[in-house]
């Protein structure tokens, strides 16, 4: 995303420090990015995009799969997020760019066999922008792999309504991929945008209370508040949060990966 419509929270230092905080005391991002691989299929020697590469923790997974003759593109807008992922990835078959997803093409060439895009799109609120810059890096044989969590992807195919409030918002999300997405509407979407939807699989983890703690502390986490309140006071209200709640709380996460092709 752009710095001016991205959540400027993510742009942080703070958010990048409690980000990989997050990652190396809990497993999320980790299950997350094992099963984004699993997915690809990686090759040996084959050009991986990582779109919203963050800290680093997809690329991470990535690079055992493409051996020393393949390489990374890790690619994100913020800056703090990529100092981080500098540190912890020091692979000489990674490039790191700090770059919008919608800018692309200005930095990747030739076109790539995977782009992979681990907890971000859903957040992109420029996603028509962003899919016609991947479907320029993304060879014609490739793959585009994304996800995106409950409740953002509703997984169920629900038909067009006859309700013009409702189809108003059925018709955001085919053509501009606005708001939560349904199965119906997410294949319409990238049809719209150059791309065929291949496969979808739905993955489920389970989060401890602990981890939604460690989760909410993250500054873009609690950002969405509307008016918004300050950092501090979201942080009291989640420690109070935190004492009222049970402390053995397990949550069902449900999480839907998607796996698209150009169309030639």
């Amino acid at each position: 995303m752009t710095e001016s419509s991205a959540n400027p929270a993510w742009l942080e230092e703070e958010t990048a420090r409690r980000y990989q905080l997050f990652t190396q005391k809990t497993g999320m991002y980790q299950e997350l990015s094992a099963e984004m691989v699993r997915l690809a299929q990686l090759r040996p020697g084959q050009r991986v995009l990582d779109v919203g590469c963050g800290t680093g923790v997809t690329t991470h997974f990535v690079l055992p799969k493409i051996g020393p003759t393949g390489c990374v593109i890790a690619l994100d807008v913020s800056a703090p997020m990529l100092a981080v992922a500098r540190q912890q990835i020091s692979a000489p078959n990674v490039t790191f760019v700090a770059a919008d997803a919608a800018e692309a093409a200005g930095y990747v060439s030739p076109p790539v066999d995977r782009i992979v895009c681990n907890s971000v799109f859903w957040q992109f609120r420029h996603k028509v922008e962003v899919l016609a810059a991947l479907r320029q890096v993304l060879s014609p044989d490739g793959l585009l792999l994304f996800n995106a969590p409950e409740p953002y992807f509703i997984f169920q195919d629900i038909p067009r309504s006859p309700k013009v409030s409702v189809l108003f918002k059925q018709l955001a999300a085919e053509r501009y991929g606005v708001g939560p997405q349904d199965l119906r509407t997410i294949g319409l979407f990238l049809r719209h945008c150059g791309f065929e939807l291949l496969a979808t699989h739905e993955f489920t983890r389970t989060r401890s209370a602990e981890e939604s703690y460690l989760f909410f502390q993250l500054p873009v986490a609690t950002a969405w508040m509307d008016p918004p309140l300050d950092y501090p006071t979201r942080m009291a209200l989640l420690e109070e949060a935190r004492q009222l709640a049970e402390p053995d709380q397990v949550i069902r996460q449900r999480w839907m990966y998607f796996v698209a092709r150009p169309v030639v």
